[in-house]
């Protein structure tokens, strides 16, 4: 070997190629959580999109006439309400309750809680 010769020796290059893989794995991992929360957020937009969906129905409906229900929307997720007179008829009380899966092996439950006027 010459000795003015540059260049990296056998052991540099695999300290760094270890270091780089190392890098490059942690960064996979942070990928992976990232997709994992953006999916749940997701799920947790499209429940309470639904919630104010029924609520708006429920809304827009006659106090004789609400009354409560259940249904299932997108395959997934259970939406089911209870409508309940209080304030001597003059109002309802309505809750939502939206049912889905947050991950293979987890239920989440929203609540979503209000009052509707009767009174014209």
């Amino acid at each position: 070997m010459v000795s003015g010769e540059r260049g990296f020796t056998l052991i540099e290059l695999t300290v760094a190629v270890t270091i780089f893989t190392v890098g490059v794995l942690g960064m996979l991992k942070v990928t992976a959580g990232i997709s994992r929360l953006l999916g749940m957020s997701r799920r947790v937009a499209t429940a309470s999109f639904y919630a104010q969906e029924r609520l708006e129905t429920l809304r827009a409906t006659s106090c004789v006439a609400l009354a409560s229900g259940s249904e299932t929307r997108g395959g997934i997720y259970a939406v089911v309400w209870w409508v309940v007179p209080i304030l001597g008829g003059n109002a309802r009380r309505v809750q939502i309750i939206v049912t889905y899966p947050s991950r293979p092996d987890a239920i989440r439950v929203d609540t979503l809680g209000t009052s509707v006027s009767c009174v014209l």
